[in-house]
């Protein structure tokens, strides 16, 4: 019985291995996903693990937003009625549309195009074209949010409007510090309320140059259209207590391991039981 228990050990030290590196790609099944969700909990590293946590949640909200954004202009579309035909033959519809675009908070622009041209346009994109001025240029034209609608294609992106804060993600136990701006310019996301929400990326850009001269670890990546600056910070008391906790864990562990198999490969012989006393 016990070489069995052994042999099931071994299996699940086998699957818990990082195949990912020979086929990335594979499906893998419940077991071994739940596995290797609590090997990374348990073995990653804690900054690294928060930088992965921070990426993800960024992620989650900005597609959580956009698809709201897409939502709510396909409504507007909808309840105005609005087609290209009426769009380009009334100025009224236009500035009817126009108007009911005005009362979505995140919308910072519409742009409604076509292979010969553009048809409507609502919002401030020069930051978005390539020349800063021509309509028919789209810088960023695979990373916009779009949909297609009556033959054309609908941009549109996210901008925090004046005087209103940045969406804060705030969760218990981090260190980090992050700024997610827009390709806009924006400040969208952040866990630090101290920065002015008025703040512009290229401004933000120059200070973290002398931030990354300071702190060390400082990064800058790319999560979709947003441009993330991270800034690790020092670890508090509590962070020693779970590495403590995670180094009793392994040890407790292998001593585990280690008796398991000095158990299951003693001899047969040390286990039988011992004569019984002759009856008098």
């Amino acid at each position: 019985m016990r070489i069995y228990i052994f042999i099931f050990l071994v299996s699940l030290f086998s699957m818990v291995t990082p195949s990912e590196a020979v086929a990335p790609k594979m499906e893998q099944d419940p077991l071994t996903e739940i596995l290797l969700t609590l090997s990374e909990v348990v073995f990653s590293d804690p900054f690294q693990k928060e930088e992965i946590e921070i990426k993800k949640r960024i992620l989650e909200t900005n597609q959580a937003e956009v698809r709201q954004l897409r939502i709510r202009i396909k409504n507007s579309l909808k309840q105005n009625q609005i087609t290209k035909d009426n769009l380009t033959s009334s100025n009224e519809k236009r500035e009817t549309w126009a108007s009911d675009l005005e009362q979505i908070g995140n919308l910072g622009g519409i742009l409604w195009k076509e292979d010969r041209g553009t048809i409507f346009q609502w919002g401030d994109w020069s930051d978005f074209y390539e020349d800063g001025f021509s309509k028919e240029k789209l810088r960023l034209e695979g990373q916009i949010p779009s949909f297609v609608y009556e033959g054309g294609t609908i941009y549109f992106f996210i901008k925090n409007p004046p005087g209103s804060f940045p969406i804060h993600l705030a969760f218990i136990g981090w260190e980090a510090t992050f700024y997610a701006f827009g390709d806009e310019g924006s400040l969208r996301y952040t866990n630090d309320f101290h920065l002015d929400p008025s703040e512009r990326l290229g401004d933000f850009r120059k200070n973290f140059d002398a931030i990354r001269k300071k702190i060390a670890g400082s990064s800058l990546f790319q999560v979709n259209d947003l441009t993330v600056f991270l800034i690790p910070g020092k670890p508090k008391p509590i962070y020693y207590v779970f590495l403590f906790l995670r180094f009793l864990l392994v040890i407790w562990t292998i001593l585990l391991f280690s008796y398991i198999v000095r158990m299951s490969f003693s001899f047969s012989k040390n286990h039988l039981p011992k004569d019984s006393l002759p009856l008098s």
